[in-house]
């Protein structure tokens, strides 16, 4: 994927300028769609805007968030995560089937995040050592861990769960569920991880032009397995917290439209398809758009079945909008 993308910016540069300029806008209209969105529903229905359905919004963007934060990170080196939704749906069942054979919940979350890990690092070495194409590989791995979750559990739920474990996921502070505090510590990482460090600028390097990253001493292959082992345990991570909050690890929750859902998220944040840029913030931004979106259709009465429809143009739009911004770049770095 990175070989069609252009190099990554120095700071400063007039390259690097047009992107953040062309991001910040983005940022903007995004924002903007949103304000318009639940301006729109609360015509439609005053309760949208009421402290108890804005903290519902907030907490059902918590799983696309989630995985859209280690989608963020395999997307700006130039990769692609189509497993997450599976991997997902492992994480749960693991520390679920862990804990139910009597195992402390620790230890269950522990072994849950560690099958997450294993499966992100599956998805590099199919990509790196057998030399087949990201999507491809991440495909195989979304129908192998689903089909593996099914046989595991016999397509039957995990229940029964220790109250302490169910606690992390259902408890709050204040009015503020958990689980949102869960999703802020994380994006707060993962940002500070992104643009703040060395491996977050050698990631931007590699998506944006590998040869040229490797030619000065980045180590691609490391991290390019850096970066599907930490998309692997945050989606297990995501799992398990959903988990945590429903009291059920269910092998039929996840897959494929979960894993769309938080791709379009990352993409309509501002992260690039193509690899070297990538946003934390705007992922957030994707994520509550998508949840405003489906609460709002709810709150107003709207066929859910319209959700999808809804997804799909504006993952479209997502991707169009991307393309419009490279050629901008490109146009701009030239002149």
């Amino acid at each position: 994927m990175s070989a069609s993308a252009p190099p990554v910016s120095a700071r400063g540069s007039a390259l690097g300028r047009v992107w953040t300029s062309i991001h910040t806008s983005q940022v903007m209209v995004l924002v903007g769609v949103i304000v318009v969105v639940a301006v729109v529903v609360q015509i439609q229905n005053p309760i949208f805007l009421t402290e108890n359905n804005l903290i519902s919004l907030v907490r059902g963007a918590v799983t696309t968030f989630v995985l859209g934060v280690g989608l963020t990170l395999v997307f700006t080196s130039g990769g692609i995560d189509m497993s997450v939704g599976a991997v997902f749906t492992l994480g749960g069942i693991t520390a679920a089937a862990v804990m139910q054979a009597g195992v402390p919940w620790p230890v269950g979350i522990a072994v849950g995040l560690a099958a997450g890990v294993l499966a992100g690092a599956v998805n590099a070495a199919l990509i790196i050592l057998v030399k087949i194409p990201p999507i491809i590989a991440t495909i195989s791995t979304l129908y192998a861990v689903t089909g593996l979750t099914l046989v595991a559990t016999s397509g039957n739920p995990i229940s029964s769960l220790p109250p302490e474990f169910a606690a992390l996921g259902q408890s709050s502070v204040g009015s503020i569920p958990l689980l949102v505090v869960y999703a802020a510590v994380i994006g707060v990482v993962a940002h500070v991880l992104l643009a703040h460090t060395k491996l977050g600028y050698d990631l931007k390097a590699i998506g944006g032009n590998e040869r040229s990253a490797l030619s000065n001493g980045v180590p691609v292959v490391r991290l390019k397995v850096v970066a599907y082992a930490i998309s692997g345990g945050v989606a297990a991570l995501a799992g398990i917290l959903y988990t945590a909050r429903t009291g059920t690890a269910d092998p039929g929750i996840g897959g494929t439209n979960l894993t769309f859902a938080a791709i379009s998220a990352v993409l309509i944040g501002g992260t690039s398809l193509f690899g070297g840029i990538g946003t934390i913030a705007g992922t957030a931004l994707g994520a509550l758009l998508f949840a405003a979106i489906q609460n709002g259709l709810t709150v107003a009465g709207v066929n859910p079945l319209y959700q999808n429809i809804v997804i799909g143009v504006i993952l479209a739009s997502a991707v169009a909008s991307d393309g419009w911004r490279r050629r901008r770049a490109f146009k701009v770095g030239r002149s």
